[in-house]
C-alpha cells in the first residue's frame, strides 16, 4: 500500500511569529475583520482572529484557572446553542494555551486553540460541518503556535 504525501502550506500571520499548517487543498479567503481565513474542501471554515488585550492573569499560576475559564465562557456564549466537548489548558512553547471543542445546536463542531501572549490573544477557530470529521481540524489547531524560543 502506498501512502499519499500530503503537501502542507504552512502560514504565517502578519504582526505575529505564530503560525499554522493546512493541505495545500485549503484556499485562502479574503476579509477585512480576521487575520487569515480558509476554506476547505469539505465545507469546512478556519479563522485566526488578534485581540489586542492584556492576558497578564493567564500567565499568572495564582490567577490562570480563572482567566481561563473566563475565556472559554466567553467562547460559550458566543457560539450559539453550543455544548461543549472537550478543553484542556496547556503552554505552547511557554504561551499559556487552551483548546476547545463545542458543538453547536446545528450539528457543526469549531475546534478552537487559544494562544494568550502577554498582550494580545490569538484564536483559531476550525468550524467542522455537521457530519463531518473534527480530526483534520484538531490537527490544524494542535499546529497553531509560536516558534519553540
Amino acid at each position: 500500500m502506498v501512502a499519499a504525501l500530503l503537501a502542507l502550506l504552512v502560514v504565517a500571520l502578519p504582526n505575529t511569529k505564530a503560525t499554522f499548517s493546512v493541505e495545500e487543498s485549503w484556499k485562502p479567503v479574503t476579509t477585512t475583520s480576521i487575520v487569515a481565513a480558509y476554506r476547505g474542501p469539505r465545507g469546512e471554515i478556519l479563522a485566526v482572529t488578534r485581540a489586542q488585550v492584556p492576558n497578564a492573569d493567564a500567565w499568572r499560576e495564582k490567577t490562570r484557572a480563572k482567566y481561563i475559564e473566563d475565556v472559554e465562557r466567553g467562547a460559550m456564549a458566543a457560539i450559539r446553542g453550543a455544548k461543549r466537548i472537550s478543553h484542556k489548558t496547556s503552554e505552547t512553547n511557554e504561551v499559556p494555551t487552551l483548546d476547545l471543542e463545542v458543538r453547536r445546536e446545528d450539528g457543526a463542531t469549531i475546534v478552537i486553540r487559544y494562544l494568550l501572549f502577554r498582550t494580545y490573544a490569538l484564536a483559531l477557530a476550525v468550524e467542522v460541518p455537521r457530519g463531518g470529521s473534527a480530526n483534520e481540524a484538531r490537527s490544524i489547531a494542535a499546529s497553531f503556535a509560536p516558534p519553540a524560543s
